[in-house]
């Protein structure tokens, strides 16, 4: 029953993929007519052999024989060139279908909300539009070309059999019959078995680059050992898969080879039989035997064709998952672009949570007006970084609305939102490219002065003066060949050349040694002038700067004024500042000397 449903999801792919086909007819219909020419000249040449013993080499006449062995070997060479057209056509047909599906992929990827990333790992979906995009595309190239022309190849093998002899098409089509079945069967064990194989190496690769990875964990914890049988255990259950499916190899290789092997003693037997009968040729023998062999690979061939189109299909379902998916975040029809905002952002009434019946905000209202700085402060998991993913719809709320400068962000279209809202985050990502093209990443069309003018803003512009291309100094993947202060200038000067009115600051300071975050906080706080600004951080200096501070508690608002009137409440903010000065306080000191450290101490009223 199982596999009846794969059969049919199969097909189902399958179907899915005829559009991608279509498109592209015309290599593929070039491709298919270089098939049948193909097969045409492959069958044609042992008639000739045939022709060329009876009429030739039996009565001795040279003339003949070369004769047919010219147009042997002219039939050869018109093969070879049918040959390449045949393969360049379908590999032209497979790649223009690969490049529209992996560009269906990736843009379906695109589109994607961020709860679709929070479950699908990214390895996972870079194998998708890399490997699986691949399979689908070598299906295409090599095992439906050799269906094909094995068909073409097959269908007229048999016919010239059977008008040469019916009764050994009979007996050799009853062998053929049992090749096919121990192909498929063949097939049916050894593909999950390399399946499976290929999992285990996978488990198997993984414990070794953790190994090596971490080996100054494993060499000071003293686990080697350990280590090693975990490696041991896993290493023989690969042995084990490859010794199986050498059994199955050894066992169905021997099979089919077994049965051709009879197969052409058969042929030769009876065959001769009907010469010494008269009734058949050494020269139709001889062709017979040849059409034999070549029935051999159509016939073992469908066997193979079976587990490549089921891989195949798998890959192309697992794709066809995600272009199907619709995202969780997505813009009504008539969805308007939103303006140039002031940057006043209105929760009324938030409620959301990742799990259906598990809010992480509970009813939260908030009122930031344009140009406010304010600062999100709570325990962990009080909801913080959930309030402000909210702000650029990442997510979209359960219940209540979020609104900016009056408009629901629901109603507004995505692009023309985010472009206004920049986050920095404690790791911001920074593309491999140009510094140019970094910072405008969000404004492709930026010019070369708002550039500059974004990177003097956020003082980076003196740095890649420095550098011998400037501008188009390339930056590493990832961001390597930058500090972590310079990552987040990079990532403020991109939000200044989108025009966002409204920035995020999440956590940006806590992977920064202390003089760097003071000089980043010196350089941010012009910045940060004339925009809405929302902090989540747990660094006392960055704190400092909100013009208001909101503490939440299990996802509820639970405190909000400046911090000297929470100072005063002694309430749940008291706890949290008391607790982050006990553990900064020698760090402040360090950085600030003990003026500055008695002036932000006298804040927490005597702590």
């Amino acid at each position: 029953m199982k596999r009846d449903t794969e059969k049919y999801v199969s097909i189902k792919t399958f179907a899915r993929l005829i559009p991608y086909i279509r498109r592209y007819w015309k290599a593929f219909s070039v491709s298919v007519i270089s098939m049948f020419l193909g097969s045409q000249l492959t069958t044609i040449a042992p008639s000739f052999m045939r022709s060329a013993i009876d009429n030739g080499v039996i009565k001795g006449d040279f003339q003949i024989v070369l004769s047919y062995v010219v147009l042997i070997i002219i039939v050869g060479l018109l093969s070879s060139v049918t040959s390449f057209f045949e393969r360049y056509y379908t590999t032209l047909f497979s790649q223009k279908v690969a490049l529209d599906f992996r560009n269906d992929v990736f843009r379906a990827v695109q589109r994607q909300s961020f709860s679709f990333f929070d479950e699908v790992p990214i390895g996972q979906l870079v194998s998708r539009i890399t490997d699986d995009v691949e399979r689908v595309a070598r299906f295409l190239s090599f095992p439906l070309r050799n269906l094909i022309s094995t068909a073409f190849l097959a269908s007229l093998a048999i016919g010239y059999m059977w008008s040469m002899n019916p009764k050994l098409s009979a007996i050799v089509g009853l062998y053929m019959l049992g090749i096919m079945l121990i192909s498929i069967r063949y097939n049916m064990i050894v593909r999950p078995l390399n399946m499976e194989a290929r999992n285990q190496l996978g488990i198997l690769t993984a414990i070794t680059d953790n190994n090596i990875t971490g080996f100054r964990t494993v060499k000071s914890l003293s686990v080697e050992k350990n280590r090693l049988n975990a490696f041991n255990v896993e290493n023989e259950k690969l042995f084990s898969l490859y010794i199986r499916i050498a059994k199955v190899e050894a066992l169905y290789g021997r099979l089919g080879l077994l049965l051709l092997i009879l197969a052409n003693i058969t042929v030769l037997y009876v065959g001769g039989l009907d010469i010494i009968n008269g009734s058949f040729t050494v020269g139709g023998l001889a062709a017979f035997n040849a059409y034999t062999l070549l029935l051999m690979r159509p016939v073992s061939f469908i066997g193979f064709f079976i587990g490549m189109f089921s891989i195949a299909m798998t890959s192309a379902k697992r794709l066809f998952d995600i272009i199907d998916r619709v995202p969780e975040v997505y813009e009504k029809p008539n969805a308007i672009e939103l303006p140039p905002i002031k940057g006043e952002v209105v929760f009324e009434n938030v409620w959301f949570g990742y799990v259906k019946d598990k809010p992480v905000l509970k009813g939260v209202n908030l009122h930031v007006k344009p140009g406010e700085k304010v600062a999100i402060i709570g325990r962990t998991g009080s909801g913080k970084s959930t309030l402000i993913s909210l702000i650029p719809r990442f997510y979209d709320v359960t219940e209540g609305s979020i609104k900016i400068d009056g408009y629901d962000v629901r109603d507004v279209k995505l692009k023309s939102l985010r472009r206004q809202v920049a986050i920095v985050s404690q790791e911001p990502f920074v593309f491999a490219g140009s510094f140019k093209d970094n910072i405008a990443l969000a404004k492709p069309e930026a010019s070369m002065d708002e550039i500059v003018k974004a990177a003097k803003i956020a003082k980076l512009h003196d740095f890649i003066a420095s550098l011998p291309n400037g501008y188009d100094s390339l930056i590493g993947e990832r961001g390597i060949t930058l500090s972590g202060g310079q990552k987040q200038r990079l990532t403020i000067a991109r939000a200044l050349v989108a025009g966002a009115k409204i920035i995020i600051l999440d956590d940006p300071t806590s992977n920064l040694d202390a003089k760097t975050e003071r000089e980043f906080i010196d350089d941010i706080k012009g910045i940060l002038k004339d925009h809405t600004v929302f902090i989540v951080t747990q660094r006392l200096p960055l704190m400092m700067i909100a013009d208001r501070i909101i503490v939440l508690d299990d996802g509820r608002v639970v405190e909000e004024g400046t911090h000297d009137e929470l100072m005063s409440k002694r309430g749940l903010y008291y706890s949290i500042y008391v607790e982050l000065y006990a553990k900064q306080k020698a760090e402040l000191e360090k950085l600030l000397g003990e003026v500055e450290a008695e002036v932000v101490g006298s804040k927490d009223g005597g702590v």
